[in-house]
């Protein structure tokens, strides 16, 4: 049976896929009625962040069911989340040049998918290599906690993904809006904020174990893409 951990863990992880899901389905409806590009990339990107704990959530609902954790023999907690690792890189990127640097968009997303590509071969190639996995003992008393090898090929790929993200999207919209002034200052501070915290509290999740303040971590992850939306809508 779980214990608090445990609870908290799957309760904080079903939320964020939970409302993940619906926070991009809900910018996917204003997109349609704004006819805003941007806000579309934005949806997706929502929805695919929330599937980036599915793993924790699929492990928290086969416990729930059998009191045992989900067989992770070949990494499958890691793989089910960070399949979607790639895509979101690749898409939040896109939106920061699109919106920063247009003409010059397509040489940094070149990149960006050469190493997108590069971290998902080595990913798939060796899960359990990737990740550091701590099995419960015993079994289905918490939930399968892993953190990145950051010092393995695909942690290295996925620091500098992340980085990039940061210095383009999190600092760049900072300069930006020091730029701007009255509603375009706002957008581009919302945007610089927004980007910056699903940075930080990505990076905290993948990286540390937070215990209860999983709670903190995974309730400002949502809100950085609210942030993110009220930076981009119209």
């Amino acid at each position: 049976m779980l214990i608090l951990e445990g609870w908290i863990d799957g309760i904080t992880a079903s939320g964020v896929v939970i409302f993940g899901i619906i926070f991009g389905l809900f910018f996917l409806y204003k997109s349609r009625k704004s006819g805003a590009k941007i806000l579309t990339i934005l949806g997706i990107v929502n929805i695919l962040a929330g599937l980036m704990y599915l793993g924790v959530f699929t492990d928290f609902l086969v416990v729930l069911a059998t009191e045992n954790n989900l067989d992770n023999t070949y990494g499958l907690v890691g793989i089910l989340s960070y399949i979607w690792f790639a895509p979101i890189m690749i898409l939040a990127i896109y939106i920061g040049v699109e919106l920063l640097i247009p003409k010059k968009k397509w040489y940094i997303m070149v990149i960006i998918i050469i190493l997108s590509v590069i971290f998902e071969i080595l990913f798939f190639l060796e899960p359990l290599d990737t990740f550091n996995f701590v099995i419960p003992v015993p079994p289905g008393e918490t939930l399968i906690d892993y953190n990145v090898k950051i010092f393995t090929p695909a942690g290295i790929i996925m620091a500098i993904l992340l980085l990039t993200v940061l210095i383009i999207l999190g600092f760049g919209f900072l300069i930006k809006s020091f730029q701007s002034t009255g509603v375009l200052r706002k957008k581009f501070f919302f945007l610089s904020i927004g980007f910056i915290g699903f940075c930080i509290f990505g990076l905290l999740e993948g990286l540390a174990e937070l215990g209860v303040m999983l709670i903190f971590i995974r309730t400002g992850y949502l809100i950085s893409f609210w942030l993110i939306y009220y930076g981009l809508k119209t």
